[in-house]
């Protein structure tokens, strides 16, 4: 006979998770209690941008360029200046002061070219300032309404607005006014503000501003001071670096700007995402055109540095001994780095430099009065006079380098004959 076979060994068993063999027998009981439905899993994705890039709530259109702006100037920012500040590298633009009780549309000067474009109110009563901004905010090319808190002159004093609507006793009504327009227009409201005589309460009112729907905050670094006497030596571009640093939306700075080269060394103090300038821009619209060219030429400048430190720090390693310039160089090779990193983050949202050199002031000048002569402002020859002295005043007075005075003065002529 045949022995049997013996059983086969079987190998270990893989253990999964275990099932319960057992039915829990209420759960086969009908249930009388309404079943509420599952609800449909849906990709969700969120309809507003981060809050540096719009305003909120609710969603609004995304902020324009706002790297270099032309400020706001009573007489100063009209239409024909714009175009040349625009023509000249200027990325932004406000328009003057405009009072919201005197608002009419045609106060407004449009050109296809002057666009993007920030309307600038001054007011104190609610709803005055939004049937203002919304009339505004359907005109083309505005892309913003902004909101004068920084005029520190004797008509704002009389008049309840500007720099002298930000005291602790109209906090309350200011607060509302943000709130109204922001979450009532359609494009971003931004404010513009001067410094309070406390740092503390500067950062506390800037935050107030930001979390009453303030889209973008331009800040003048200086006090408001009184009506007689409002600037105390250069601007405090510390305290706005300060604001910078306290809000998530984005903070313009202002003051300190003559140059294109400091309209680049203000983003670089105060780390803002933007600067403004009105003196420096007066008396050269070519401001712009100059900080860009300047921005980039720094960049340059910067990368070569930093690639000379990393050789003569190379050469030093196998042995060589370094000049004390040589050896500086190499001590600063970090601080370039992060200048460079700062450098690179601005001149990445500003256009490529100008292949041609900014042109002499006499020439701007003659640029100007092209323009006021086919876009005269609001007021008639009055005004088209007045416009036209300030400005060539502004341009012409410093004397140019290789242009004929005689140049100017012939233009001057011209201007106040048309």
């Amino acid at each position: 006979m045949s022995q049997a076979a013996s059983p086969k060994k079987k190998g270990p068993r893989r253990r999964g998770p275990r099932r319960s063999k057992r039915i829990n027998e209420t759960s086969l009981q009908p249930s009388h209690e309404p079943q509420a439905p599952c609800p449909k899993r849906t990709r969700t994705t969120s309809p507003l941008p981060p809050p540096s890039a719009v305003s909120l709530p609710p969603p609004r259109q995304p902020l324009p360029p706002h790297r270099l702006i032309l400020a706001p100037m009573v007489g100063g920012s009209e239409l024909a200046f714009r175009l040349l500040a625009r023509r000249h590298g200027a990325q932004l633009c406000y328009t003057p002061m405009i009072r919201s009780e005197e608002f009419a549309v045609p106060l407004l000067e449009r050109h296809a070219d002057d666009c993007p474009l920030v309307a600038h109110f001054s007011g104190n009563d609610p709803q005055t300032l939004l049937d203002a901004a919304r009339q505004a905010e359907r005109c083309r090319g505005v892309v913003a309404v902004d909101l004068n808190l920084g005029c520190p002159q004797r008509a704002a004093r009389s008049g309840r607005f500007g720099a002298f609507l930000c005291d602790a006793a109209d906090r309350a009504l200011l607060l509302r006014i943000v709130s109204t327009l922001s979450r009532s227009l359609c494009v971003p409201l931004f404010c513009k503000i001067r410094l309070l005589d406390e740092i503390d309460e500067t950062l506390a009112f800037a935050q107030q501003l930001q979390d009453a729907g303030c889209a973008l905050l331009a800040v003048h670094g200086r006090y408001r001071g009184s009506p007689m006497r409002r600037r105390d030596g250069p601007a405090h571009l510390d305290q706005v670096a300060l604001i910078k640093q306290r809000l998530s939306v984005p903070v313009v700075t202002n003051g300190n700007v003559r140059s294109g080269a400091e309209l680049v060394d203000s983003l670089l103090l105060t780390g803002a995402d933007g600067a403004m300038t009105a003196e420096g821009a007066l008396d050269d619209p070519a401001i712009f055109a100059k900080a860009i060219a300047h921005a980039h030429a720094e960049r340059s400048r910067l990368a070569a540095e930093r690639r000379r430190a990393k050789a003569l720090k190379a050469q030093r390693r196998d042995g060589r001994h370094l000049t004390e310039e040589e050896a500086a160089v190499v001590r600063g090779r970090k601080a370039a780095k992060a200048t460079l990193a700062q450098i690179k983050a601005i001149s990445s949202a500003l256009p490529p430099p100008p292949s041609a050199a900014p042109p002499p002031p006499f020439a701007l000048a003659e640029q100007y009065i092209g323009l006021v002569e086919e876009h005269p402002p609001p007021g008639g020859a009055a005004a088209l006079l007045s416009h036209a002295v300030f400005h060539l005043r502004r341009l012409c007075r410093t004397p140019p380098s290789q242009s004929d005075p005689w140049d100017c003065r012939q233009d001057c002529d011209d201007a106040l004959a048309c």
